[in-house]
């Protein structure tokens, strides 16, 4: 119970940022790491190719391909988590856990599923923020059933004046007094009541400042071939996202991104002001474009690893989540427009670890090779149609004495490196292998998707919601109201919550508290 266990340890407000020197020294070794095995690979495929030109590109092009996904194969392998305290835990859900989750969509059929799964994992204090009047009225009546069902959880609702999820997060961090904060998005689903024990497991280091989740799509039943391929892509795009996460982090540390859908974060981060001034008001390219709105999860991601805390990816059943992708109306729209605002992130994103801020060369060097540097040539239609060509003109295929079976032989290995992530979804689901072969023309279609996102990776609007339509309103004062479980409103001080002054530059909203 939360009132018989020990206090929470005291952690350092503050990472452990590199200095000049140190990165210098970091960055220069792995960069001469990096060019060493290069060098290697070099002369092993000149050697090869025997003076060959086109067969020397195909082996390059080969090697530059494939080499992360053989080496993430072993690091998917060799991943482990962190395990769950047995005793003498440093963190406990229900005294040192704040869930804070933003929704413009209080009266959608997710949202009720997702807090009540939230409240079963017993956080001490679960805040829902919305904006604007109408919503705000509309959450509170959402929330009322479940503080009724969980009567030992401190259900808290407050708004911003726009629709706007790192103005609707900041505006929180001001009621937060748990030194663990669980950002949820709304359409979220929590499958194990051990959900936040194994989640909270890796903050027993106290350098680790964030922690992702075991992250799935919900595969939908009764659903029409259409909506079906389009919800089997959704699946499939975390999916793959769970190979590399599971894989980069077992090898370096480093990960491309922790999803913001469930992750946990140590709140002195969310509390540290350079963290907010950067979160309300990111800008790009050369700081003429922003500030952004999506792409949050980047910004943590990449401002966590800036300040030297360490990453970590709980991927256990007990911290598996479920979310819907794939299924929204209209499917092909809603999914595509989702496509190409997820690779506009990657392009902005990548490019700012790599090239801005840097700090990726010193300290995640296999996530500079594995996940940013090829990242910028994964183009999956043109370089396997380079690959089919190369080896098609060099002498391995004209000199062979039976080319087509060369030929059939690089084929099945590149469909084999397409089932390596989807395996998963296609042993557990074998009712959808007839639709493998879609999958692969959409990883080749989308390689149009991440070419028009480049050219476009200016646009920084949240395809999937229709923020701007949502009207905003407010008053222009916090307002305490704590309502008794008969959902009836009391004037009373807001108890045990030191508002004090705001963390950072937001428009003030309302809040109520239900205890």
């Amino acid at each position: 119970m939360p009132h018989t266990q020990p206090p929470a340890p005291h952690v350092s407000q503050k990472g452990t940022p590199l200095s000049v020197m140190t990165w210098l020294k970091l960055s220069s070794f792995n960069v001469s790491a990096m060019a060493a095995v290069v060098s290697i690979i070099h002369v092993s495929i000149k050697s090869l190719s025997n003076g060959e030109k086109i067969l020397y590109y195909f082996l390059a092009l080969f090697i530059w391909r494939y080499l992360r996904l053989c080496v993430n194969i072993v690091g998917f392998w060799t991943y482990k988590p962190a395990p769950i305290p047995q005793g003498n835990a440093k963190y406990y859900p229900g005294r040192d856990v704040t869930l804070v989750i933003p929704t413009v969509d209080p009266l959608g059929v997710d949202f009720h599923e997702c807090i009540t799964t939230c409240a079963r994992n017993g956080p001490r204090k679960i805040i829902i923020v919305t904006a604007g009047d109408e919503l705000y009225a509309k959450t509170l009546n959402a929330v009322a059933p479940v503080m009724q069902e969980f009567p030992l959880i401190k259900f808290l609702v407050t708004r911003t004046n726009i629709a706007n999820k790192r103005e609707q997060v900041a505006h929180v961090i001001q009621y937060i007094n748990t030194p663990i904060t669980v950002l949820v998005d709304d359409h979220v689903f929590w499958n194990s009541t051990e959900l936040l024990k194994s989640l909270i497991a890796p903050f027993e280091d106290d350098q680790v400042g964030i922690v992702g989740t075991n992250k799935r799509v919900r595969r939908l039943a009764g659903l029409s071939v259409w909506r079906r391929f389009w919800n089997m892509l959704g699946c499939l795009y975390l999916d793959r996202h769970n190979f590399d996460l599971k894989a980069t982090n077992a090898i370096d540390g480093g990960v491309f991104v922790i999803s913001g859908r469930t992750v946990g974060i140590r709140t002195c981060i969310l509390q540290n002001k350079e963290f907010q001034a950067g979160y309300l008001h990111e800008m790009f390219f050369f700081n003429l474009l922003g500030p952004l709105h999506p792409d949050d999860d980047n910004y943590i991601t990449r401002f966590i690893v800036n300040q030297g805390w360490k990453i970590k990816i709980q991927y256990t059943k007990e911290a598996e989540i479920e979310t819907t992708v794939g299924v929204g109306e209209p499917v092909h729209t809603k999914f595509l427009g989702q496509c190409r605002r997820w690779v506009r992130t990657t392009w902005r994103s990548n490019s700012s670890s790599l090239f801005t801020e840097g700090t990726v060369w010193a300290t995640q060097p296999y996530c500079v090779y594995a996940v940013y540097l090829t990242s910028f040539t994964n183009f999956a239609l043109f370089t396997d149609g380079a690959l089919v060509y190369l080896f098609t003109k060099s002498s391995w295929y004209t000199d062979c004495a039976e080319p087509k079976y060369a030929l059939a032989a690089l084929l099945s290995w590149i469909v084999f490196s397409k089932t390596v992530k989807a395996l998963r979804y296609f042993s557990t689901y074998p009712q959808d292998l007839w639709l493998f072969p879609a999958y692969v023309l959409f990883g080749y279609f989308h390689s149009f998707i991440k070419l028009w996102a480049l050219f476009t990776f200016w646009d920084y609007s949240w395809s999937g919601r229709n923020l701007a339509a949502i009207t905003a309103g407010g008053n222009d004062a916090d307002e305490g109201k704590e309502l008794t479980t008969e959902g009836l409103p009391c004037d009373e001080d807001i108890p045990e919550l030191d508002l004090g002054p705001p963390l950072s530059p937001i428009r003030p909203g309302s809040v109520a508290i239900i205890a």
